[in-house]
């Protein structure tokens, strides 16, 4: 779930099956906290769900001008980072630091505007966010496996030795995290930080979820080699990161799993993340033999009938589960 360079059940259903979906008063949310987290450990670091950001019943300014003016603050902030970066920087890394500082900048600017001055009304508060980030790491790395071996057990990759010693894996390894973590969260900031938080607040979570997911989706459009069943699973991967943070009140474990989704593909599992090669794995490997309907092709597994499998069972084990409730401390 990587964005590409320039150049290139019933809603019912869910509410009953989901709580963070269920229509509920902020007064309903305070009191199932506070009933839910009384006999938890003083001492554990509790995820808890995201204040309102917008004041009930507020229509000081509608909600798409709120969001038309997060959008403006962020391509004004963007224009000018890449005025100071100039032509020819266009590296994965300088384009994810981008999207990263720009989005955070043009946050910490819109939520003053708000009368608002902490990030932890987004879900990016500094305690335990170490903890989150780790724990989404492993999250997201679960979630590939399905994927990978599906593809693996029809035939699709075949995996071999490759040139190369344990310390560049490493090192490959770290530079791979390292890049990948601060996309990830610029990517989630952008989509899932105050844009979530708005909508969530005025038209309810399900339409929330529903626009934001199609909003990323549309984010990697222009990546290559991006056809309708990548974009399918991109939306689906955008419903699922959202509804954690719906329901975890955590934007750090959203990011902590959209990169590990991406880590897993892109280095553990040597594979292109939605287009791009991220970088080339020491000592292993990979071959595509299959169907690039179920191995995803040049894209990489995301455009896949094995990414939709393993992204709906991702999605059913959050919804369908106690897992990732705000009161789990983590």
């Amino acid at each position: 779930m990587a964005r590409g360079r320039h150049e290139h059940g019933s809603p019912g259903g869910l509410h009953g099956r989901c709580p963070a979906l269920s229509p509920r008063s902020p007064d309903q949310d305070r009191h199932r906290l506070r009933r839910r987290t009384a006999g938890d450990d003083p001492g554990s670091a509790a995820l808890k769900p995201m204040p309102r950001l917008l004041p009930a019943g507020s229509e000081v300014l509608p909600i798409l001008t709120r969001l038309a003016g997060f959008a403006g603050v962020f391509f004004a902030l963007l224009v000018v980072f890449a005025a100071l970066i100039g032509d020819g920087t266009a590296s994965l890394a300088v384009e994810g630091t981008a999207i990263f500082v720009v989005a955070l900048a043009a946050t910490v600017i819109v939520l003053r505007l708000d009368g608002r001055r902490g990030l932890e009304v987004i879900g990016l508060p500094w305690s335990g966010f170490a903890r989150q980030l780790g724990w989404g790491l492993v999250l997201g790395v679960a979630f590939v496996v399905p994927a990978v071996a599906i593809a693996m057990g029809v035939g699709g990759l075949r995996y071999g030795p490759d040139a190369g010693t344990w310390i560049e894996y490493g090192g490959t390894g770290l530079w791979a995290a390292l890049v990948l973590l601060v996309a990830a969260t610029g990517e989630e900031i952008l989509v899932r930080g105050y844009p979530l938080r708005v909508l969530a607040d005025r038209w309810g979570r399900g339409a929330a979820l529903v626009l934001t997911s199609l909003v990323f989706a549309a984010l990697h459009g222009a990546n290559p080699h991006v056809g309708a069943l990548a974009l399918t699973n991109i939306l689906l991967a955008g419903f699922l990161l959202g509804l954690i943070c719906l329901k975890t009140g955590s934007l750090w474990l959203a990011s902590g799993v959209h990169m590990g989704w991406n880590l897993a593909t892109g280095f553990l599992a040597d594979l292109p993340v939605s287009g791009l090669k991220i970088v080339d794995a020491p000592l292993i490997e990979v071959t595509r033999t299959g169907s690039p309907l179920v191995t995803g092709g040049e894209f990489g597994v995301e455009a896949g009938l094995a990414a939709t499998v393993a992204m709906i069972i991702a999605i059913l084990v959050v919804v369908r589960t106690g897992f990732l409730t705000p009161a789990q401390a983590i």
